[in-house]
Formats: structure tokens, sequence, C-alpha cells
């Protein structure tokens, strides 16, 4: 049985039925896991997800880091709306589970090391260990949280304190991506978040 971290995170999700605490079937569903996910190995910037496509494959960032973002036509520039750290499952849920095709671009950057999963194969396992199709449900979940939380952020909060919260959140993030990336997340232009941090400094 290989040991990945995505265990870890998965497991951790609420709520789970009693059975998934049970050890021997847990066991079992995790060699079956571990038959169909795939790793891989990104040394440049790569799209996992292209707008305009059904998002086939949920990925997990054992190492490096993602980010989704939409272009917007209006202002002819991209905006960033999700970044994930290492330790994140990464996905449009809406176009994964529900088959829908999707909007948002899904980018990984270089140096990350990705485990991936397509949907049909994640059918199979739901099929032979029903009670995990609750992990569905719970990253359903953590994403409608996100997404609310986001929106009070960029409506409540000036762009420094959400610039204060994404290095606190994501340690390191200004040597991961550049810095029209960042920008482009707390909804600034480049040349804005370099006055800010003329201004301010780094925190």
């Amino acid at each position: 049985m290989k040991k990945h971290s995505l265990y870890d995170v998965v497991f951790q999700l609420r709520p789970l039925p009693k059975k998934l605490t049970d050890k021997t079937y847990v066991d079992e569903l995790i060699a079956a896991l571990d038959e169909r996910l795939t790793v891989t190995e990104h040394r440049h910037r790569y799209l996992l997800l292209n707008a305009g496509h059904v998002s086939d494959y949920l990925y997990f960032v054992e190492r490096g880091i993602a980010r989704g973002f939409y272009f917007d036509k209006k202002a002819g520039r991209e905006l960033t709306g999700i970044i994930w750290k290492e330790q994140s499952i990464v996905c449009d849920p809406v176009s994964f589970f529900q088959r829908k095709v999707s909007d948002v671009n899904i980018e990984v950057m270089r140096g990350s090391l990705l485990i991936s999963i397509s949907y049909r194969q994640l059918q199979d396992v739901y099929k032979a260990f029903p009670e995990a199709e609750v992990f569905s449900r719970c990253i359903s979940l953590q994403y409608a949280y996100y997404h609310a939380q986001r929106v009070r952020e960029l409506v409540g909060t000036t762009a420094w304190e959400r610039y204060r919260r994404l290095v606190d959140t994501h340690p390191g993030i200004e040597l991961k991506v550049s810095k029209a990336i960042i920008a482009s997340y707390l909804n600034v232009t480049p040349q804005t978040l370099s006055r800010m941090l003329q201004q301010h400094g780094h925190p």
C-alpha cells in the first residue's frame, strides 16, 4: 500500500460515515484507489483544464502550487479566483462532479508534483465502495464555503489586507508565482501591487 499525504487529507473530511472508520474497509478502499492514481511531475507551467471543456480529472497537490483563473475579456486580463497550495484537492467541482462545461482554467506551476484520478476511475471506486461517495459531497461543500469566503474577502477587505492574508495562508507565495498572478488574485493591477509593496514592504 502506498503512502500518499492525499489520504491524510481525504480522511479528515467531515462528515464521514461510520463505515469509513473501519480499518479493513478503509485499507481495501485505499488499495483500490492506489491502483487508479497517477503521479505526474511538472517542470513547466501547464494547463490541466481549459475553459469550455468538461473537467475529467481530480488532482491533489503533493508538492507545488496550482491556480484557477478566468479571462476577463472586458478588462483584457486574467483573474485568478483560487490558488491551491500543497495538500490541496484541485478541481472545478461543478464541472467534474456534475459533468458540465467549465468556465475556469486550471494551471499547475512548474516544479509541482500531482496525484490524479479520472472521473471514470473514481466512479468505479464508488461502485465498489458506495460509502466513499461522501467524499464528493465533502469536497463540493468545501468549495462552496471557499467561494462564499472569497466573495466576502473581495467585497469587505482592502487589497493590502487581501495580500497579507494570502502570504499568511500561502507562505512563500511570492517565490512560487509571478507578481502578475498575485495581482490578479488580489483583483488589482501589477502596478498597484508594486506600489503597495513599496509603501508597506513585505509583511
